[in-house]
C-alpha cells in the first residue's frame, strides 16, 4: 500500500468510526434526529430527505413510548402482557437497528460525496444516481444557489433507496410477526407500520420544509441546547463522541499488559 492509499484508508476508517458513533445505539433516536438535521442544515436545506428522516426517528421514539404506556395500562392477564412486552422490546431493538443503519448510510454517503480525498470510495460505495444527486446538492450549497425541485426529489428518492438497502428486513419482519401475535398488533401497525410512517412523511412534505424544521426543533423530547443552536449542539456532540472514543482507546491500551513496552 503506497502513502496516498494508506492515507485514504486511514481517512475512511476515521469516517467509519465517526459514523458509528453518531448513529448511536438502537435506542438513541433523538441523537440520530439531531445528526440528520445537521445534514439538512449543512446542505442549506437542499437535502430535505434528511429532515424527513429526522422526523421519522422521533416518530418511532414517540410511538414506542406510547405503546409501552398502553401495555402498562391494559388489564391483560400476566402471560399475555409478558408476551406482548417481550415482542415489543424485540421490535423496539429491531426498529432501532434499522434506524441506526439508515442514519449511518445517509451520513456516510453525504460525507464521502463531499470529501474530495474520498472520491474513489464514494464511487465504489454509492450508486451513480445517488452520487450524482449528492454532487448537485453540494454544488448548489457551495454556490449559494437554490437547489432545484426536480434535483431535490431525485436526491430524496435515491437516498431512500440507499437507506432502505442498509436495513436487514429479515430480522425486522420477524419481530413484526411476533408483535402481530399479540393484542398490540393494531396499535403497533397504526403507529409504527411502514404505511403509517410513509403517510406521516408525505404529510410533512405538504407542510413546507420551514414548518417541518420548526416542528423538529420544538420537539420536547430533544434537548433545549439543540433547539437554541442546532449547529453548535451537533459540533459539541461530535467532540464529545470523539473524546469518548479516545478515552475508550486509552483504557483498552491500559488493559493490555505489554502496552507500555510496545509504546516504548
Amino acid at each position: 500500500m503506497d502513502i496516498i492509499a494508506a492515507h485514504q484508508h486511514g481517512l475512511i476508517e476515521q469516517l467509519d468510526d465517526e459514523v458509528a458513533a453518531l448513529a448511536g445505539r438502537p435506542c438513541e433516536h433523538g441523537q440520530r434526529a439531531m445528526v440528520l438535521h445537521h445534514l439538512y442544515d449543512h446542505s442549506g436545506g437542499g437535502h430535505s430527505w434528511t429532515l424527513v428522516e429526522a422526523r421519522r426517528a422521533m416518530r418511532i421514539s414517540s410511538a414506542l413510548a406510547a405503546l409501552r404506556r398502553k401495555l402498562a395500562q391494559w388489564g391483560w392477564r400476566a402471560a399475555n402482557r409478558e408476551q406482548a412486552r417481550e415482542a415489543l422490546e424485540c421490535l423496539s431493538d429491531a426498529l432501532g437497528e434499522a434506524s441506526r443503519a439508515r442514519a449511518a448510510a445517509a451520513y456516510r454517503a453525504y460525507r464521502l460525496s463531499a470529501t474530495k480525498a474520498l472520491r474513489g470510495e464514494a464511487e465504489q460505495s454509492l450508486s451513480s444516481a445517488l452520487l450524482a444527486a449528492l454532487d448537485h446538492c453540494h454544488a448548489a450549497r457551495r454556490a449559494g444557489d437554490e437547489f432545484a425541485l426536480e434535483a431535490r426529489l431525485a436526491l430524496a428518492e435515491e437516498s431512500e433507496r440507499f437507506a432502505a438497502a442498509a436495513v436487514d428486513r429479515t430480522v425486522l419482519d420477524a419481530f413484526w410477526i411476533a408483535v402481530g401475535e399479540t393484542s398490540l398488533r393494531r396499535a403497533a401497525r397504526r403507529l409504527l407500520g411502514d404505511q403509517a410512517l410513509a403517510r406521516a412523511a408525505a404529510r410533512d412534505g405538504l407542510r413546507g420544509w420551514a414548518k417541518v424544521e420548526r416542528l423538529l426543533l420544538n420537539d420536547p423530547a430533544l434537548p433545549a441546547s439543540f433547539r437554541a443552536n442546532p449547529a453548535q449542539h451537533f459540533y459539541a456532540l461530535q467532540r464529545m463522541l470523539r473524546d469518548r472514543r479516545r478515552q475508550q482507546w486509552r483504557e483498552a491500551c491500559d488493559r493490555e499488559p505489554d502496552a507500555f513496552e510496545l509504546a516504548a
